[in-house]
C-alpha cells in the first residue's frame, strides 16, 4: 500500500514527465546549441524562381561549410532577386545560428536602399526565412520552437478565391461552392470597381448596390456564420468606406480589408471607430516602424502583416505581440508557395493572437507538388504543424526546375 509520501512523490515524477515531453524539444536543442554554436559558417545565398500564376516565387537557399541549408522565400516582386544577390555578402562566413543579429545587420547595411520600406525588406525577409530553416536545422528542432513555442498544433488557413469580375452573383456563388470543395472552412473575396472614375477614390454608389447583391448571395451559400472576408485593395475614401460598411453591417463579415490606401493612420483610426465591421490592413506596412502607428491608434481591429514583406518570421511576431498589448488579432497575409507558406505557418503557430494564414494559388497543379508530401498539404481547411527540424519540408527539385520562371536557374 502506497504512503501518502509515495503517492505525492509518484505524482510528482508523472506531472515531471508530462512536462519533460512538453519540454522535449527544447531539451533536445540545448545540448546541440552548447556544440554547434559558432562552428557551422554561411558560404553562399542562391535563389531559384519557380512560375506560380501571375508572379514568381523567390526560393531563397542558404548554404554552409557543413552541407547543411536552409529554405525561404522572399517577397515575390521584381528587383527582389538583385538585392538577394547584392545583400547576402553582409552574412557569408558568418554563423547561422545569430538570426537576429543577421537580420539587424542586412538591415542597417541596406537602410539607404529601403531596407524597411520597400523591395529590399522583402528580399532580407526571405534570407531571414531561410536562416530560421538552417538554424532548426542545426539544433534538430522546428522553427516555431526557436520562435517560443507553439499556441496550436495546426492553423486555420482562409482561401483568397478566384473572384469573378461580374456584376451577376452566380458566378460568384459557383466560386464559393469550388472554395469550400477544396476543404476550405474560411476564405476572402476581393471586390473591384465596374464604373467610376479611378483617380479620385470614390466608390460608385451602384457598385456598393452591386456588392451587396453578390455578398448576401454568398453569404446565402455559406450560411450565416462562416468566415467570410473581403478585399477593397486600398482604393477608396474614407467616407465612401464608411458608406459601405454600414451597407454590409448585416451580412456578419469576418473582416473588411484595406479599403483605403495604408499610408494614413488617423484615417484608418477614423473609419475603424465608425464601423461595426472588423477593418484589416498591413500587408502593404513594412517593419514595426510601419505598424506602429496603426498599433497605438488603434487605427484597425485586425492587422495584417505578410512575412515575406514585413522583414521574416521573427519580425512579424514582434509586430503581432506589440499588437496582442492593444488586443488587435493577426490575420497573416500571404501569396508564396508551399515554402512561404509553410514559414509562415510556424510563426503564426507561435503567434498568441494569431487567427488565420491566407492562401492562394492552390488551384495549379503544381502549386503543392513544389515540395515533397504525402497527401495534401491541407487538411480540413488546416494546415498541421510538422515535428521535424526547421521548416520540415524539402523541394520536390524536378517540378521546380519543370516550371523555372525564364531567366531563373535552380540555385545556381
Amino acid at each position: 500500500m502506497l504512503s501518502r509520501r509515495k503517492l505525492l512523490a509518484a505524482a510528482g515524477g508523472i506531472a515531471a514527465a508530462g512536462c519533460l515531453a512538453e519540454q522535449s524539444q527544447i531539451l533536445k536543442a540545448a545540448p546541440q546549441a552548447a556544440t554547434e554554436f559558432g562552428r557551422v559558417k554561411i558560404t553562399d545565398v542562391k535563389t531559384a524562381s519557380v512560375k506560380l500564376t501571375y508572379y514568381a516565387a523567390h526560393l531563397v537557399k542558404v548554404t554552409t561549410d557543413s552541407g547543411l541549408y536552409g529554405l525561404g522565400e522572399a517577397y515575390n516582386r521584381g528587383g527582389v532577386i538583385d538585392h538577394i544577390h547584392r545583400i547576402k555578402r553582409r552574412i557569408i562566413g558568418r554563423d547561422p545560428l545569430q538570426v537576429d543579429v543577421l537580420y539587424q545587420a542586412m538591415s542597417d547595411t541596406g537602410i539607404g536602399e529601403g531596407s524597411r520600406a520597400g523591395s529590399l525588406c522583402g528580399a532580407i525577409s526571405g534570407i531571414e526565412t531561410a536562416l530560421w530553416d538552417l538554424a532548426g536545422k542545426v539544433l534538430n528542432v522546428p522553427v516555431y520552437v526557436l520562435l517560443g513555442g507553439k499556441f496550436r498544433d495546426k492553423v486555420l488557413i482562409y482561401h483568397d478565391t478566384g473572384s469573378p469580375n461580374r456584376q451577376d452573383p452566380k458566378p460568384w456563388v459557383a466560386e464559393a461552392q469550388r472554395s469550400r470543395a477544396l476543404g476550405f472552412r474560411a476564405m476572402k473575396f476581393d471586390l473591384n470597381p465596374f464604373r467610376g472614375e479611378r483617380w479620385n477614390r470614390s466608390l460608385a454608389s451602384e457598385d456598393m448596390k452591386v456588392w451587396v447583391k453578390i455578398l448576401e448571395a454568398i453569404r446565402a451559400e455559406l450560411g450565416p456564420d462562416f468566415p467570410l472576408g473581403v478585399d477593397l485593395h486600398w482604393k477608396y475614401n474614407t467616407r465612401d468606406a464608411m458608406r459601405f460598411v454600414q451597407m454590409v453591417e448585416h451580412l456578419n463579415l469576418w473582416f473588411l480589408e484595406d479599403p483605403m490606401p495604408p499610408e494614413n493612420a488617423d484615417a484608418f483610426a477614423r473609419l475603424t471607430a465608425a464601423s461595426k465591421v472588423p477593418i484589416a490592413t498591413g500587408e502593404n506596412l513594412y517593419t514595426r516602424q510601419s505598424f506602429r502607428p496603426f498599433i497605438e491608434k488603434q487605427a484597425c481591429d485586425i492587422i495584417q502583416p505578410d512575412a515575406q514583406k514585413c522583414g521574416g518570421l521573427l519580425e512579424m511576431k514582434k509586430i503581432a505581440d506589440w499588437a496582442d498589448l492593444y488586443y488587435l488579432n493577426m490575420l497573416c497575409h500571404n501569396m508564396c508557395s508551399p515554402v512561404g507558406t509553410i514559414a509562415s505557418a510556424h510563426a503564426c503557430a507561435a503567434i498568441r493572437s494569431f487567427l488565420a494564414l491566407e492562401s492562394d494559388s492552390v488551384e495549379l497543379p503544381h502549386w503543392q507538388d513544389i515540395i515533397q508530401h504525402n497527401g495534401p498539404i491541407y487538411r480540413d481547411g488546416y494546415f498541421e504543424l510538422p515535428n521535424k527540424p526547421g521548416l520540415g519540408i524539402e523541394l520536390d527539385e524536378d517540378v521546380c526546375r519543370k516550371h523555372l520562371a525564364a531567366g531563373s536557374g535552380f540555385f545556381e
